[in-house]
């Protein structure tokens, strides 16, 4: 029995051939704290070594794996891959303004060449928090090249913060080994480590990656207590502010594992359910500074033109790539892993319906391998054609090789676990496992079209990508753990070594579909961070903020070549003012992250037009009639237009959100105020009653 008071304890004693030495065992009495390690293995002298080993010590071997594995990202700062240039430029003008008392840009004053963004009014904002705080520290000299280092340290610490979370997600079930290798899996797997990192630069992915790990194992302890509640309500909100799309896509997934925990806690169905409403409610409460002001105005952006992306992210293979040996190789190496796990299936001691069902999901994904297939389902659904550029040259078939083997990777795991270990929240792992990889597969693409709404919304059907990886690490873990349960004999280490292996054939598989290698050591030679350039600072969402019929003009004025990514030098917006009807003068006395105060003398009504895009989020007040509010209006070439008064006059431009960003602080802060205070009032309450007993 796992967790009885005996274990099992194995020692070298003689055997029937002469000189043979063998494993027999005996029983002896083990105290209770001891109970959550009685695995037979742990009681072999190099596992029992690692086993004693401190806490800490398996903790600062998981952070120098990321440390190793992000190395090149301290060398060189972030990779100059997928996103770089965005994340670079909005990193420099959210750090500055941070830095000079804006605690929350919304605007960027200095971004689009001087011209402003509002681009922060729906931008996740926790993965730019955290790389503001962390100048200070590093200190970095002032260059071009400051952020893209600053970025490389954010990367770093985000990948240990996923290993220290997979690990103390899987040690709250299982033993120190099983968590350790456990963590050390989930950051290395292709779509965490090659992709999200050294393909894609996706920040805010990596920062979700490690939030969701901390929701399950907030759900593994959720019980009907506030401190419990607030802890899943708290990581969900950092979920949310870390990627608001993936934490509502995360939602099924999170609500369905903790209803199958409640198992442990012998919770009740509708205390689970209440519990887990209360988390949210308080997540959404603390997220409240990003999500009320976000809601209120997302009317000012237009994300349609985004729906074209949806079926250039699905998973297929084009007959054009198989002349690429690299993918090739990758795609042989997933059929492989496949092959290895629908073995496993075959043989594993499970119902003959989930077998056939497995098996025909694998099959279903080796299918797509199949060139022109993939792209003949997309077409047969109606979606529009995927539009395939340089960037996206291999990204289907890509997508397709660590998708199946991470999922072939997580089946055979969930076969390797015996029935004895298997429980509620793995069938749901293994659930999600399935449902991700459907999802992200031109199989779904009937699906999507049927929801064009929700498609336009997700974008990537990559994103799913993610929850495949979190459950098939969950998934390995449970396998290492029943491996390790069992009587040390050849079927056990059989199974360890089967899975181990296949865990690592999919890093190597991925990784070189990737090439992970290349980015990393190119690393280490180029030594070069990504420069920022002024001349090149254009935000790559300003046409979701832009009116269509002012677009032209505005491309015009960034220098922005049309249907292309090339950027024309242009003369920077420097915030300056002038007349553009009328007589008089004007002079900008002082700007601040949000305010332009601007002195003017006019004969008579006159126009002034600010550097600044306009949004309607602008209002103009005399600083000597404060009740009087100027409201501007967008010029032909989208800036901000003012009608002044006549004579002479100070106006105080200001970028104002109103209502929703003061109640969005408000319900942040109160929020923090009551989980504070209750659980402080809780802890007070069970220490009075373990006094009283």
């Amino acid at each position: 029995m796992k967790y009885s008071s005996w274990r099992m304890v194995y020692t070298k004693g003689p055997t029937l051939m002469s000189g043979g030495r063998r494993w027999t065992s005996q029983i002896i009495s083990c105290p209770p704290r001891l109970q959550k390690t009685d695995n037979p293995l742990y009681s072999v002298p190099s596992l029992a070594s690692f086993h004693r080993r401190s806490p800490n010590l398996q903790r600062l071997i998981v952070v120098l794996v990321a440390l190793v594995l992000t190395l090149p990202c301290l060398v060189s700062g972030i990779p100059v891959v997928g996103d770089v240039l965005t994340h670079v430029e909005y990193q420099r003008h959210f750090s500055e303004q941070f830095w000079a008392g804006d605690l929350y840009p919304r605007w960027l004053m200095n971004s689009n060449k001087g011209y402003g963004s509002p681009v922060f009014l729906v931008q996740y904002p926790l993965p730019y928090w955290t790389t503001a705080l962390i100048r200070p520290i590093v200190r970095f000299r002032p260059s071009p090249t400051r952020e893209a280092h600053e970025l490389g340290v954010f990367c770093f610490l985000a990948l240990a913060a996923s290993g220290l979370a997979a690990r103390f997600w899987a040690g709250k079930r299982f033993g120190p080994l099983t968590a350790t290798a456990a963590a050390i899996v989930y950051m290395t797997l292709p779509y965490i480590l090659p992709f999200e990192l050294y393909k894609s630069a996706a920040i805010g992915q990596m920062s979700a990656s490690a939030c969701m790990v901390l929701a399950l194992a907030a759900c593994d302890s959720l019980r009907l207590k506030l401190t419990s509640v607030s802890a899943l309500g708290i990581v969900f909100a950092l979920l949310v502010m870390s990627n608001l799309i993936t934490a509502v896509l995360f939602l099924p997934f999170m609500m369905g594992y903790a209803i199958a925990c409640r198992e442990s806690g012998g919770m009740s169905l509708p205390r689970c359910l209440v519990s887990v409403f209360l988390s949210l409610s308080i997540g959404f409460g603390v997220a409240g500074v990003y999500l009320l002001p976000l809601f209120a105005y997302r009317h000012l952006f237009d994300l349609s033109g985004w729906a074209f992306l949806t079926p250039s992210y699905f998973s297929f293979v084009r007959g054009t790539s198989l002349e690429v040996p690299r993918v090739v190789a990758a795609l042989s190496g997933a059929a492989i892993i496949t092959g290895i796990a629908a073995y496993g299936v075959w043989t594993a001691r499970r119902g003959l319906a989930w077998r056939i069902y497995i098996l025909f999901l694998l099959g279903a994904g080796a299918l797509i391998a199949v060139p022109g297939l993939g792209l003949s389902l997309i077409r047969a659904s109606g979606l529009k054609a995927p539009i395939l550029d340089i960037g996206h040259v291999y990204h289907p078939e890509n997508m397709l090789v660590i998708a199946l083997s991470t999922l072939a990777l997580g089946v055979l795991a969930y076969c390797s676990v015996s029935r004895e270990l298997l429980r509620w929240r793995d069938h749901t792992l293994m659930v999600a496992a399935c449902g991700s990889f459907f999802l992200m597969t031109p199989w779904s693409a009937f699906l999507w079209n049927a929801m064009p709404t929700l498609a336009t919304a997700i974008q990537f059907p990559h994103r799913f990508g993610a929850f495949l990886v979190l459950a098939a690490a969950g998934l390995f873990a449970a396998a290492i753990e029943s491996g390790l349960s069992r009587r040390p004999d050849r079927q056990a280490v059989r199974s360890l070594t089967i899975v181990t292996s296949v865990a690592l054939l999919v890093i190597v598989v991925g990784g070189f579909a990737w090439r992970a290698e290349w980015w990393w050591t190119q690393g280490l030679r180029r030594c070069a961070a990504y420069a920022y350039d002024e001349s090149q600072d254009v935000d790559q969402m300003y046409f979701t903020y832009v009116s269509s019929d002012r677009l032209p003009n505005v491309e015009k004025l960034l220098g922005i070549v049309s249907d292309s990514d090339r950027v024309e030098r242009t003369p920077a917006g420097k915030g300056d003012a002038k007349l553009v009807q009328g007589r008089g003068s004007v002079d900008v006395i002082s700007r601040s992250p949000r305010h332009v105060v601007v002195s003017f003398v006019a004969s008579e009504n006159s126009k002034m037009r600010m550097a600044q895009l306009y949004s309607p989020l602008w209002k103009g007040v005399l600083l000597d009639q404060p009740s009087y509010v100027l409201h501007p209006k967008t010029s032909e070439d989208g800036l901000i237009e003012i009608p002044l008064l006549p004579g002479r006059h100070e106006l105080d431009l200001v970028f104002d959100l109103g209502w929703p960003e003061r109640w969005g602080v408000m319900l942040t802060v109160a929020s923090l105020v009551i989980v504070a205070g209750g659980m402080a009032f809780e802890r007070y309450s069970d220490h009075r009653t373990r006094q009283k007993t």
